[in-house]
């Protein structure tokens, strides 16, 4: 199958269409609850504004409340895309009539085409002719469908929740994005647009890195990739990419056995990982090695400065974890600088003389707070700071048990006093002074749930500055952040 290749503007048009398309075709809806032609059309309901919404299916008159057309060839309107969710013998049918309708996009959800061998590749090879034939562009087969935040278009039935944001998502894989946007509304990370690319029989994951480079929407473009049809192709692109916007990869079947699962879930060509991984390096993606790690970085790369080099300073709640996060640090590549005197004579004169005298900072019982850290975010020896604990912390109280009900109003009147006087005189202050310095500050709070709720993590999460959990995470993303700042030639090299 001859592969077809797109100017910059014709491929901006194209998905145009796919990304704001003025009316949508459903061929394959349904009536009964459950089947995935039903949820589409549920889920293009949900969010319709004035979009034209055409359910296809040859046995029922009425779908959701809308009229339903016996084909695609009978709505009287022009169509700009058409989701397919019929069986496979049926789909070069489908595909055959949106081609005599002057279909422009189609999105084949329906599944066991070439990921399942030779009879189901056949198949796909004829649905992807008679589409090229007729000038339309396919995503898929064997994907979840969509979404773009800004023009309200959606036809993945299932989605968590979702924030109008900017960071863009391209998976091969549909499930594993469900995770993604999870962990990213946790992270206050919002998505721009999403694409489950499937077998990649027509647009591949090329193309979308291609368009999204000129979406104005989007200022980080992730991605789960299980193989890279066109090598070559992506190197290039990436190259140019990544000077203006961050791509963040995460590259699966790392192993043997993870490469053969990939052939067979959406039949990627999976090369070499060590050439891959060098491949990366050398145009200036940024790869992880889990799901929540693309968003981790996503968030940083929204919220943080990059580094001008790996020193990093610490400040810890004791000294079990000041020992473990440095460990964490060196190990990542990170280094720990000694501070000036000047930064150790202000630090020692707002602790006591128990502390560390030293990077990383243990206070050794005294309370850790915001202060402590602007000293060392000015210290000219420090390229970056990771705070471990003491963000948030009153929001806890909500949780406490035991407590008489007539101290339950003084707490939390006193957990409402501290938090507002942390957000203006600690997430501010801090704030305004990453960006005076151009440092990084990352924070890690090992507590979960209701701990992590309340004023302080509102705004952490709105300023793309919520904490990771473990310093395992902080100590990956301050890694990546600095690798992508000296490919940028921001950061000193070591």
């Amino acid at each position: 199958m001859a592969k077809r290749t797109a100017t910059r503007t014709s491929l901006k048009r194209e998905l145009g269409y796919l990304f704001n398309p003025g009316s949508v075709a459903v061929i394959g809806a349904s009536g009964t609850f459950g089947k995935w032609g039903f949820n589409v059309v549920g889920r293009l309901l949900k969010n319709r504004r004035r979009r034209d919404i055409y359910p296809i299916n040859n046995k029922e008159d009425q779908i959701l409340g809308l009229k339903a057309y016996k084909t695609v060839l009978d709505v009287p309107g022009p169509v700009d895309l058409a989701v397919m969710t019929v069986p496979l013998k049926s789909l070069p049918e489908a595909m055959e009539q949106c081609v005599q309708k002057g279909v422009k996009t189609a999105i084949v959800i329906s599944g066991g085409l070439s990921e399942t061998g030779e009879d189901g590749a056949r198949v796909e090879r004829q649905v992807i002719e008679i589409a090229r034939r007729g000038g339309i562009r396919v995503v898929g087969p064997n994907c979840l469908g969509h979404m773009d935040t800004y023009s309200g278009i959606c036809t993945v039935p299932f989605l968590p929740k979702v924030k109008r944001g900017e960071v863009a998502v391209v998976s091969q894989s549909g499930n594993s994005s469900q995770s993604v946007f999870n962990h990213a509304l946790e992270m206050g990370v919002g998505v721009s647009k999403f694409v489950s690319s499937g077998n990649e029989a027509d647009l591949q994951f090329e193309d979308y890195l291609q368009y999204l480079a000129q979406d104005r929407r989007t200022k980080v473009i992730l991605g789960y990739v299980e193989g890279l049809r066109d090598g070559r192709r992506f190197m290039e692109l990436a190259a140019n990419i990544t000077k203006e916007k961050p791509v963040v990869i995460l590259k699966a079947g790392r192993s043997d056995a993870g490469a053969r699962a990939a052939r067979s879930h959406s039949a990627a060509l999976a090369g070499s990982d060590v050439v891959l991984d060098a491949a990366f390096k050398q145009c200036g993606v940024i790869r992880v090695d889990e799901l929540t790690e693309l968003v981790d970085v996503a968030a940083a790369l929204l919220g943080q400065p990059l580094p001008r080099g790996r020193r990093v300073g610490v400040l810890t709640m004791g000294g079990g974890m000041a020992v473990m996060t440095s460990d964490i640090l060196r190990r990542s590549g990170l280094e720990l600088p000694a501070f000036t005197e000047k930064t150790m004579g202000i630090l020692s004169s707002m602790l006591s003389g128990r502390w560390s005298h030293g990077n990383p900072v243990d206070p050794a019982g005294d309370f850790v707070s915001y202060h402590l850290l602007w000293p060392m975010i000015e210290d000219e020896n420090v390229d970056a700071i990771v705070m471990v604990g003491g963000v948030g912390m009153t929001s806890s109280f909500a949780g406490w048990s035991g407590l008489p009900d007539s101290m339950k109003h003084e707490v939390m009147d006193f957990r409402k006093a501290i938090e507002d006087a942390e957000v203006v005189e600690g997430v501010e202050k801090t704030k305004e002074m990453i960006h005076k310095y151009g440092k990084p500050v990352l924070f890690t709070t090992m507590v979960w749930g209701a701990a992590q709720r309340g004023k302080v993590y509102d705004r952490l999460r709105r300023e793309h500055m919520f904490p990771y959990p473990v310093p395992e995470a902080t100590a990956r993303v301050l890694s990546h952040l600095v690798e992508y700042s000296e490919y940028l030639g921001i950061a000193r090299q070591s």
